[in-house]
């Protein structure tokens, strides 16, 4: 008998038989060191998106979230509304230098440091 894979530990049976889409007595035999599962199998365990390509290395999937290698999750809505996001952004920048070009005339240029006058305070 041999020594199950590590992605195997801290998995239960039922839960290894659902992710791999094999029977429950599959994953009791993989489990327990009887066989060896294949290399897909402990992929998918692994659940590292570095198999499917060197960028996403260390990103994993846990639950319903993305997570990064340092720890910072995402979920699915989340990720899709950064682009949404990211357009309010562009709008709300363009809509401030339209403002800013309006109003330019109006403002005062600020003093330099220089300019302005010294004042002493005295302590008491």
């Amino acid at each position: 008998m041999r020594k199950a894979p590590p992605e195997l530990y801290g998995i239960g049976i039922n839960e290894i038989a659902s992710r791999c889409r094999v029977s429950v007595k599959t994953a009791q035999r993989w489990k327990q060191g009887q066989s060896v599962p294949p290399e897909t199998a402990l992929m998918i365990l692994r659940a590292d998106l570095g198999c499917f390509g060197k960028g996403w290395s260390g990103w994993t999937i846990a639950h319903d979230e993305l997570v990064s290698p340092e720890g910072w999750a995402i979920r699915r809505n989340d990720a899709l509304a950064g682009v949404l996001l990211k357009q309010r952004l562009a709008a709300s920048e363009s809509e401030i230098r339209r403002l800013r070009k309006q109003l330019e005339p109006q403002i005062e240029d600020q003093p330099e440091p220089g300019d302005l006058p010294v004042i002493r305070c005295i302590s008491v």
